[in-house]
């Protein structure tokens, strides 16, 4: 770990010492976020910290489209198709989500925005028969439930691994929110409802000048309470995903 993180700094240390100011290298001023691109290419070492020129190739026509810089996104749109992470019961927790995201104009690296998403899965998948209130209902581990997830977030784009690699159109991410969930527990038929929290990490790739695909690993934790007090659930899942949408 030590090494990793020396090694991260030395590589980042060129960029640092471009300016007096190291923050400078992260942080664009309000003139600096629609460059040119003999801007982008004369300043490069900041423009291009956690951005970049893309030109995808147009396989229809056999040429490259128009060069996008990526500092010009505003809006994310994505939909995901999540399967289990433990991959011996793929079929067990599967998941629809759309996210909206969009860039933070106080802090141009910062995105904020909300995700939904509605998974089907067993009841092995995501908790255990718990005590207290919960005592009397010794659930079977196929018992089929649905949770409805509505969070509200923020993310960071950027490219920390991929400094490691020459490739222009590849991203990572790293997003989090806050969640609201209701379970619709199948063997009780009782709807139970608390917060929670969602964290993911990505890799994407930009295919044009706006669309992209990729995939995501996604933690999942929340505490819903039934219709009486003393009973209460406690979640935690994980899962694997499948992601494309557009950036504008």
């Amino acid at each position: 770990m030590k090494i990793l993180f020396f090694t991260l700094l030395l590589t980042s240390f060129p960029t640092f010492a471009a300016y007096e100011n190291p923050d400078e290298a992260f942080q664009l001023t309000p003139e600096e976020r629609d460059p040119s691109d003999s801007e982008i290419i004369r300043r490069k070492e900041k423009h291009t910290w956690d951005e970049s020129l893309v030109s995808p190739m147009n396989s229809s026509l056999g040429v490259r489209d128009s060069r996008r810089y990526t500092g010009k996104d505003r809006n994310k749109l994505a939909a995901a198709f999540h399967l289990n992470g433990q991959y011996e019961h793929l079929q067990h927790l599967q998941a629809f989500e759309v996210t909206w995201l969009r860039r933070s104009d106080a802090w141009h690296k910062l995105w904020w925005g909300a995700t939904y998403r509605r998974s089907e899965t067993q009841w092995n998948e995501i908790s255990g028969n718990a005590g207290g209130g919960e005592a009397a209902f010794n659930r079977p581990g196929d018992t089929d439930q649905t949770i409805n997830t509505l969070g509200l977030g923020s993310g960071y784009r950027f490219k920390l691994l991929l400094d490691f690699f020459k490739t222009e159109d590849t991203f990572e991410s790293v997003q989090v929110f806050g969640t609201y969930n209701t379970l619709a527990e199948g063997f009780t038929g009782d709807n139970y409802k608390g917060y929670g929290m969602t964290a993911d990490y990505g890799l994407h790739k930009r295919t044009r000048t706006s669309f992209f695909y990729g995939g995501k690993f996604t933690y999942n934790i929340a505490w819903v309470e039934g219709p009486e007090t003393d009973r209460t659930l406690s979640l935690g899942w994980y899962t694997f995903a499948l992601e494309a949408g557009f950036f504008f």
